[in-house]
């Protein structure tokens, strides 16, 4: 029973992070939800109310300390009232939405121009198990790669546009 009473004891003290680390950027602790759950379940998230939108984007970078030795560094973008200056390119691609049953084909920019209200990026460096946070400089980025599809996915969720495509079944096996 003592083993367990560390365990709450430790997720108790990791919530506790959690709330300081909204009340860090004077933000509403709701608008770190989509940050929150980046780091529990992974990938890019999003969640709105009357006052904000906000949007999690995740950024994945290995670093090798040898051949075959590395740690994949996680930067986790929460993007307050972002809006898309300009797309770029067109990637087919297969996504799994939790709102959907299966994966579908969808087309997604390469390459994303966006500008937001407030940016926080949070570090996660699974080596030393930390996790910083700082205030993104400027009001203007631009994601390439997965991390623009994810944003275009999560942005369709703000803007209450459905996520549609085709269907794997609609693939033929050759």
């Amino acid at each position: 029973m003592e083993g367990s009473d560390d365990e709450t004891r430790r997720v108790l003290a990791f919530l506790g992070a959690e709330r300081r680390l909204a009340g860090r950027f004077s933000l509403p602790a709701e608008a770190f939800l989509p940050v929150f759950f980046s780091l529990r379940f992974g990938g890019a998230w999003s969640y709105a109310t009357e006052g904000f939108r906000a949007v999690s984007v995740v950024k994945k970078t290995t670093v090798y300390e040898d051949e075959g030795r590395g740690t994949t560094i996680e930067e986790v973008y929460l993007l307050v009232d972002p809006v898309v200056l300009s797309e770029e390119g067109a990637v087919a691609r297969l996504e799994k939405c939790g709102e959907e049953p299966e994966r579908l084909l969808v087309v997604r920019p390469s390459r994303v121009r966006l500008k937001f209200r407030r940016g926080v990026r949070v570090r996660v460096d699974p080596a030393r198990r930390e996790i910083s946070a700082e205030e993104v400089a400027g009001n203007v980025l631009v994601f390439e790669g997965s991390a623009a599809f994810t944003f275009a996915h999560e942005m369709e969720h703000l803007e209450e546009r459905e996520v549609s495509g085709r269907r794997l079944w609609e693939f033929r096996f050759v």
